[in-house]
């Protein structure tokens, strides 16, 4: 698994990854030549099955059943094609291994993670899709956790633990920290399947069995003509904390990233001419854009719905730096909007481990609309909330102003209207946008918003 610095502790526990490649047939062709003592892939061929590792296998089919069947798979075919071609790259043509069907998959989760279950099932988020830039730091990732289920670690791990796992209340263990909506999800059908596996995630591989799947996932990655050192730039990405959840709680064994990062580059440095051109990246980090750009979009929803404003504005933002279009202003303007009254940055005090252990806390208690409530009741509150709703209503503007105007940017400007008590105009926006999405699918509860204010305004 490879994680950033543990993101809340749980939610951070499903494995992550590092990846690159480009997409365009011409970025393709940019790759560099991999050297000629590429090592041949990290697979363990002497592994022999036992009664309990097959008991772990049959756990890892029934998740795959599980997220199928409560939707967290994002059903996007273009995407899951992309993710399949750049995990494929990095296998060897004639290997078998025994009990592994590849499988490669986004997971509708706007946390940024990505795990390797042991029978060949790669899941990477939409929330580490939509954070990393370029198709090389996709591939890092995956060849991360490719290593993880070709070198057998999960059943390994599983091996070593089992007695030490057995005497734990897994689920009391995860249970405090597990988040709602689509994360919690993951977490719970995790924990509650395959509670092995989750205890692996949760507490991490071996320092060992993570070092080697950093360092081998670099092999793959050079064997596959990907530019290695882009696995230390996800890393850098990975370390990013936006909402205040890096609690070092459950990866205390786990190599720091900062250790990662050192050897990472030593190996590196002993091993070829490392420094892809710029332009490369440039071009292969365009085509990645182009290709997810309507998954970031989806997982913007899916981060503003998690109360993950934070997060939403800065992946938005980097959404119309790439393309100023419409639909792009109108994420970012949404993004904005739902930050409300909360800072757009932490402080370094709040990205304490004490001060990120106590939010924590107080997240448990209390919903979103009372810690909007609290922090209104503050002058820094009060300045926050409308500097963001002046930032909201202008992106609206400008979206609206744009070529081909996206209808839901009249959608959004009437809620937040609506919040300012601006009944009047937020009359005549949702009224607009019912004018031009006559089969919008939220048609009715917005008809319903519209004649409340009608009402009122009688």
């Amino acid at each position: 698994m490879f994680p950033r610095k543990p993101i809340n502790s749980i939610v951070a526990a499903l494995c992550f990854c590092l990846v690159f490649t480009s997409f365009s047939p011409f970025a393709l062709a940019q790759k560099k030549t991999a050297p000629v003592e590429a090592t041949p892939p990290p697979v363990r061929e002497a592994f022999k099955f036992g009664e309990v590792d097959l008991e772990v296998l049959e756990q890892a089919d029934l998740l795959d059943v599980r997220f199928e069947r409560d939707g967290l798979v994002l059903a996007d075919g273009p995407v899951n094609a992309f993710l399949r071609r750049v995990g494929q790259s990095l296998i060897p043509r004639d290997l078998e291994l025994e009990r592994v069907t590849w499988k490669f998959r986004a997971l509708r989760d706007p946390q940024p993670n990505a795990f390797a279950l042991p029978n060949g099932s790669i899941y990477v988020t939409t929330g580490l899709l939509t954070l990393i830039d370029n198709e090389s730091q996709l591939a890092a990732i995956m060849a991360h956790e490719l290593t993880h289920v070709m070198r057998r670690h999960t059943y390994m791990h599983n091996r070593s633990n089992r007695k030490k796992f057995l005497t734990m209340n897994v689920m009391a263990a995860v249970g405090a920290y597990a988040p709602g909506g689509v994360v919690g999800a993951v977490i719970t059908i995790v924990t509650t399947v395959a509670p092995f596996i989750m205890i692996a995630t949760i507490y991490g591989y071996s320092r060992d069995l993570e070092r080697e799947a950093d360092l081998k996932g670099i092999d793959m990655m050079i064997t596959a003509e990907y530019a290695p050192e882009e696995m230390v730039n996800v890393m850098k990405l990975l370390d990013r904390d936006f909402e205040g959840e890096n609690v070092r709680l459950f990866y205390n064994d786990h190599p720091s990233l900062d250790e990662r990062i050192k050897y990472l580059s030593n190996y590196l440095g002993a091993r070829a001419d490392k420094v892809t051109h710029q332009m490369e990246l440039n071009r292969e980090r365009a085509a990645y854009f182009k290709t997810i750009q309507p998954l970031m979009r989806h997982n913007l929803q899916l981060t503003i719905n998690a109360g993950r404003a934070r997060s939403a504005v800065f992946h938005a933002q980097r959404l119309v730096d790439f393309h100023e279009d419409s639909e792009n202003l109108f994420w970012l303007a949404e993004s904005y909007r739902a930050l409300g009254p909360r800072s757009p940055q932490l402080t370094e005090k709040e990205l304490t481990n004490s001060a990120k252990k106590d939010a924590a806390k107080k997240r448990v208690k209390r919903t979103a609309e009372e810690e909007e409530r609290d922090l209104l009741a503050t002058d820094a509150g009060k300045e926050n909330w409308q500097k963001h709703q002046q930032k909201a209503e202008e992106l609206y503007r400008r979206a609206l102003n744009a070529e081909n105007p996206t209808p839901v940017a009249h959608r959004g400007l009437g809620m937040l209207y609506e919040k300012l008590d601006r009944k009047s105009d937020a009359v005549a926006e949702y009224e607009k946008y019912l004018e031009l999405s006559p089969t919008a699918t939220d048609r009715e509860r917005i008809q319903r918003r519209l004649d409340a204010l009608k009402e009122k305004l009688k």
